[in-house]
């Protein structure tokens, strides 16, 4: 580390503490003020009411339907799943459509394995004046088991009916509107496959406009779009009223392991836009995602995205050749900024070009060294890493004080969103005193340099790796530099020098706030220790501040941001020792298992013992995995050992077993012999699959090899039909053995009521056995 020479001896800061405290406060106030006006991107907009042009879009209107087929759970097969069918079918006829309905055995490969399900998509079309191609709107009408599905993703269904109903009452438009209510979105994007698959209308499809939920509330954001999707972010931005889009979350979405129907429309080179909210997680998929829950100002965003991209996009040539790719990025409420993916790398090189000329003249006004700049670099990184440990040791402190109500920690937008703020005072107090300690050893100047050398090397990645996401960087980094020019010609430690600091931070809190929100919203606390590295990033561009502001001692500052984070720690945990409640619940589950070949049944739950599963799961109380007892489910949980309730495994049938050319064909019937809703069948021998057809539907496998340890699965929903027929050519040689089971939506003994402060994903009974060649 370098040694601070006469020149930059530090003058002491003016003994008057009222002004240095005023500079403090003028400080903590823009940075508010600054992420108070970044988070109003992320708002809903206004309820329109039922009384509201009827030209217009309103979340009332909409969410009367919900109240008629939103009411309980309708996964696909399921007897409810038909009422809903039925209703949504009549509301487009009222509408004046001519709904029908895509009856298809679908099967798909979501990821490692196979899913299958008779859906049945309802689809309807408003034909257009003169149309280039079509605008599909979609949402999935089936739910989860365990919910009535009110957001994921009733509100999409909603939404599309109150939008065919405005659009009748607005001038017809060019292009055709194909409307699609797709079936098994939850059980591997059935619907979605059967569409682009079978039905002929694929082919006239121009731009799909795709609608879900990941929680109750919050604003809808685009968070996902096609490949070369330059022209259709230009649009959007044109058209969408309040758009929240960050083409940096898109960049992270994509490196995630998950899917919606827009998956399956773009592997087969549809156009489309992703929307969803995802405030209130811990509803999501849970018997709470009901109707009292929902934000009509979410269901409102998904309206007024369907409406005006609709009437936008309905009166473009769909037919364009749509080439190159855009950056995109929310900065002022809904003001956007958009540009394209071919500037990343020029924007890159002036970003190093300006660091360079910072550097010498830093260098010349004897504010750094390269030597210091390099130590700054190592100090910089050393805050990084201890702020991630920061956040990682104080979740895993919470998790481990609260492990029996760690499901709150992790999805109550209230508690999450406190600890999140708490948990970045805590990092600032750290960053504060890192830098007022290596204050005595280096120049001001190097430090700042060194941390802004990290922030370059960012810039750099990203450019390069993950170019849709450079924004967060460059543009950060560029005000960085061009606020330490400006800083370098001013005394070190005067009010004007902390101001342009402070000034010129603005943009990246502008800009890193929604992400760090963002990816929280997404992730919930559980990355509390990678948003701590976007704070800690944040709190290094305020180095000048944190190493020479000090009132009265230089420990006031991080003594103050410690104490408030501390405070709001203990003060959010104290809340969480009277939860759950009916508005905070808590997840409770119930499951039964039963292995007809140990002649062995179990009581299980994935969550910690309460007041309910306490009635199943009482005595002997084992903790393990369900793959110890029933090898075709891999959980961690709590169980004991329970009564068998004269359940039956489900019975395999060999309809066919042929031996030709060194390939053997089995055809089997797997039937439920209680009613189940689910069928699943699972590998044990080694296999090597070169054929294999579902309900005689030939499906091609991605993977041919299949071992104990990757196995082959097939997952089945059989419905009310309750059996299903396979068919599977393996090696002549191969030894055959499978897991066969079967899953029911109930269990079959309920003790009790489940109290209102409990939610849950829906207790399930499963039922297997083994059968070899």
């Amino acid at each position: 580390m370098e040694t601070v020479t006469s020149t930059e001896t530090r003058r002491p800061l003016r003994d008057d503490t009222k002004k240095s405290a005023l500079l403090f406060n003028m400080i903590v106030a823009i940075i508010i003020g600054a992420i108070v006006i970044s988070l109003l991107q992320l708002q809903s907009p206004k309820v329109v009411s039922s009384d509201s042009a009827t030209t217009e879009f309103s979340a009332e209107r909409a969410f009367s339907h919900l109240k008629e087929f939103a009411i309980s759970p309708h996964p696909l097969g399921s007897k409810e799943h038909d009422r809903v069918r039925d209703y949504l079918v009549q509301e487009l006829e009222t509408l004046g459509l001519t709904p029908e309905i895509q009856k298809v055995n679908s099967l798909n490969l979501p990821r490692t394995w196979v899913a299958g399900g008779t859906v049945e998509n309802i689809v309807a079309k408003i034909d257009g004046t003169n149309s280039s191609k079509a605008i599909m709107l979609v949402a999935h009408y089936d739910s989860v088991a365990g919910g009535p599905g009110v957001a994921d993703d009733g509100a999409g269904v909603a939404a599309i009916l109150e939008t065919v109903r405005a659009l009748k009452e607005n001038k017809p438009l060019k292009n055709d509107i194909i409307i699609l209510l797709t079936d098994g979105e939850e059980n591997g994007l059935l619907g979605a496959k059967a569409f682009v698959e079978e039905h002929p209308w694929v082919q006239n499809v121009g731009l799909v406009l795709n609608f879900e939920a990941r929680g109750n509330e919050g604003p809808a954001f685009m968070f996902e779009t096609s490949d070369n999707n330059g022209w259709l972010v230009k649009e959007f931005v044109k058209a969408a009223p309040t758009p929240v889009s960050h083409s940096f979350i898109y960049n992270l979405y994509k490196l995630m392991p998950n899917d919606t129907d827009l998956s399956v429309f773009k592997e087969a080179g549809l156009n489309g836009l992703n929307f969803a909210f995802g405030e209130g997680v811990g509803h999501y998929h849970t018997t709470s995602d009901n109707l009292e829950e929902l934000s009509k100002e979410s269901l409102q965003h998904h309206g007024e995205y369907m409406i005006s991209l609709t009437k936008h996009f309905g009166n473009l040539d769909l037919t364009e050749a749509k080439k190159g790719n855009q950056l995109f990025f929310n900065i002022f409420g809904s003001f956007m900024i958009t540009y394209s993916d071919q500037l990343v790398i020029p924007f890159m090189f002036i970003v190093v070009i300006l660091f360079a000329i910072t550097m010498v003249h830093g260098y010349k006004r004897k504010k750094l060294t390269i030597r210091g700049t390099l130590g700054g670099l190592l100090v910089n990184l050393g805050g990084l890493v201890g702020s991630f440990l920061i956040g990682l040791g104080l979740w895993s402190l919470l998790t481990f004080l609260y492990s029996e109500k760690q499901w709150i920690l992790g999805t109550n937008n209230t508690i999450g969103t406190t600890y999140l703020i708490s948990f970045s005072l805590v990092v600032f107090a750290f960053i504060n005193i890192l830098y007022r300690l290596t204050n005595k050893k280096a120049k001001v100047g190097s430090m700042m340099m060194g941390a802004l050398l990290t922030w370059l090397i960012l810039v750099v990645v990203t450019s390069i790796l993950l170019s849709d996401g450079s924004y967060v960087f460059t543009w950060p980094l560029l005000f960085a530099l061009i606020g330490v020019n400006i800083w370098m010609k001013l005394e070190m430690d005067s009010w004007k020098s902390h101001l342009v600091i402070v000034g010129f931070s603005i943009p990246a809190f502008l800009i890193l706030i929604p992400v760090i929100y963002l990816i929280y919203m997404l992730a919930s606390m559980e990355l509390a220790s990678v948003l701590m590295v976007f704070v800690a990033l944040l709190g290094s561009l305020l180095i000048p501040i944190f190493s020479t502001l000090k009132i009265k001692t230089n420990w006031v500052m991080p003594t103050e941001f410690l104490t408030v984070g501390i405070l709001f720690i203990l003060v959010n945990s104290i809340t969480i020792h009277n939860m759950p409640t009916s508005e905070h619940q808590k997840a409770s589950d119930i499951s039964y298992f039963m292995n007809e070949d140990t002649n062995k049944a179990y009581w299980v739950a994935r969550h910690p013992l309460d007041d309910y599963t306490s009635n199943y799961i009482n005595e002997d109380i084992k903790k393990g995995n369900t793959s110890e007892f029933f090898p075709i489910i891999k959980w961690d949980v709590q169980y004991a050992e329970a009564d068998h309730y004269n359940m039956k495994a489900p019975s395999v049938t060999v309809i066919k077993d042929e031996v030709e050319a060194g390939k053997r064909t089995i055809e089997y019937l797997l039937k439920t012999n209680r009613q189940a809703e689910e069928m699943i069948l699972q590998s044990v021998s080694k296999l090597k699959v070169s054929q294999l057809l579902i309900n005689h539907k030939k499906i091609e496998l991605t993977k041919k090899q299949y071992s104990k340890d990757e196995p082959f699965l097939l997952t089945y929903i059989v419905g009310q039909l309750g059996e299903v027929n396979v068919q599977v050519t393996v090696d002549a040689n191969d030894s055959v053995e499978w897991i066969v089971a079967d899953r029911s939506y109930s269990i079959p003994e309920i003790k009790g009521e489940r109290p209102v402060e409990y939610s849950t994903y829906g207790d399930n009974s499963f039922a297997m056995r083994t059968i070899r060649e």
